[in-house]
This record gives C-alpha cells, structure tokens and sequence, in this order.
C-alpha cells in the first residue's frame, strides 16, 4: 500500500469534486500524506477510514488525516473534497493541526450550517480556478479555509467545554504521533505538562477510558497500518515498532485482539479487498 501525496504538490489547498478523477487507484485503501475533509451533499456509497467501516450521508462532514488508511467507494455521493497539508497551517494562525484531530471522523450537520461550509468551500474553488491569483486571494482562500476548520472544530466541541476539546485534540495529535515509541502514561503526561492523575481523569472524561488503553489503542492501530502497508514481514514490524522481541510482539496482539499477529493480517487483508 503506497503512500498517497496531494495531487497538486504545489499548492497548499486544493478542492476537488468528490468523484473527481483521481492520479493514484482510489478503489483500493491507501494512505495519504495530507488532510481530507470531505462534503458530502447527497449521500450513497461508503468508506473505510483505519479499518473503520461508515456510509457516505447527506450534510455530513469526514476528516481523514495524515498516515489513516482511508479506502472511499463513491456509489453516486456528490460533494466536495477539501485537501491540504500541514505546511498551511503557517498561514492560519491560531489554528493548528492537531485541532484536527478528532475522536470521531463524521459530523452530522444541520442543512443551514452544512450549505454554509459547502458555499465557502466553493467559493475556495473558485478562486482556484483563476489563471494568476494574487497574494491577496491566496490569504483569502486561506481565510475561508480558517472558516470551514473553526467551524467543524466548534461542532465537534459542541458536547465537550474547551478545554477538554483542546486536550482530546492534543492528546490525539500525541498517540498519532509518539505511539510507535512511546508506551508509558507518564511519558504523555510530561509532554502535556500534567501529572499522571490528571492525564488519566481528563482521559475518562473526554473519551471515557484511561489513558494506558488510549496508548495501547493507538499502538494497535499503528501495527493494524503496517501489516496492511508495504511488504514488512512480521519480525521487521516488532523491530519497526521497538518491541524487544517477536514474543513480546505476539503477546501484544494476542492480549488485544485475541488473535496472532499472523491471523490479524490475513483478516485485515481479507477485508481490504475491493
């Protein structure tokens, strides 16, 4: 499974059509180097989004980010697809990507709050299509972009006061990014500047489980991602996720998925078939 970088590598932020015609074979999963977020206007069709299976709704709003698995099968869905990498983030101050980073991919948006994303999403469109755009339309593609993220930030924070939306966010962009090394409560609660107590009551109120089975979750995934990517064997992937042994390894996944490292890969592959 290849990694899948943005079709325009020069630009920051693209908008395409949700059936646009893709430059990499959409019909099987792969993983990309870049943000999705995808409009859905009218529904039909489904996606896999790391080994997570959900239908293609009307009103609804998918963020898919860096390094998740993501295989769309379209079946008639219209809408629109925001695509941008983290370098744009630069420019969209105070927003940062870890923001984006939430615990569940779909919102379900009302229709007023869902035209009003889709109009600026194609006015973002719009402007791309201009021959010569000038420093002034750029910044104004990325304020518009600046609307659409704070507005699915503020939904998805709808049920969650801020500062446990900010923690959930930060402690997702964490487990994404320390999950092959790092394995410890206490080495999340430093980099979050908390004590261990306190990681582990915000971890129960904002996801509703603690913060080790967090980090074994994240860990899982991780293992999930390479089995499915490339053609490691099982060996180089305990290495790669700094195992200290095949033992060790087997021990993880069979206390986590009841299965051994070598059935959990013929199962995830069987179900990745188109």
């Amino acid at each position: 499974m290849n990694i899948v970088s943005l079709p325009h590598p020069n630009n920051f932020l693209v908008v395409e059509s949700l059936n646009y015609p893709n430059p990499y074979d959409f019909s099987i999963p792969h993983r990309h180097d870049y943000f999705e977020i995808l409009l859905v206007k009218e529904g039909g069709g489904e996606q896999l989004i790391d080994f997570t299976q959900t239908g293609l709704r009307p009103n609804c709003v998918y963020t898919v980010y860096p390094g998740q698995i993501h295989h769309l099968k379209r079946q008639g869905a219209e809408g629109l697809i925001l695509q941008f990498r983290k370098d744009i983030f630069d420019f969209i101050f105070p927003i940062k990507y870890h923001y984006l980073y939430f615990s569940q991919p779909g919102l379900q948006l009302d229709a007023a709050t869902f035209d009003h994303l889709y109009q600026i999403t194609e006015s973002i469109l719009s402007l791309n299509k201009e021959a010569q755009l000038s420093s002034l339309s750029i910044h104004k593609s990325y304020s518009y972009l600046q609307i659409v993220l704070i507005t699915l930030i503020e939904q998805h924070q709808q049920h969650a006061d801020q500062h446990g939306g900010s923690f959930g966010g930060k402690f997702l962009q964490l487990l994404s990014q320390g999950a092959r090394e790092k394995r410890k409560v206490a080495d999340y609660a430093e980099m979050m500047n908390l004590s261990t107590d306190r990681l582990t009551t915000l971890c129960k109120e904002t996801f509703g489980t603690t913060p080790l089975r967090l980090i074994h979750e994240a860990l899982l995934l991780e293992i999930k991602r390479l089995m499915v990517s490339g053609s490691r064997t099982l060996k180089e992937i305990a290495f790669e996720l700094n195992f200290d042994s095949t033992a060790n390894f087997s021990s993880f996944v069979k206390a986590a998925t009841t299965l051994t490292p070598s059935e959990l890969q013929e199962q995830l592959k069987r179900s990745l078939v188109p």
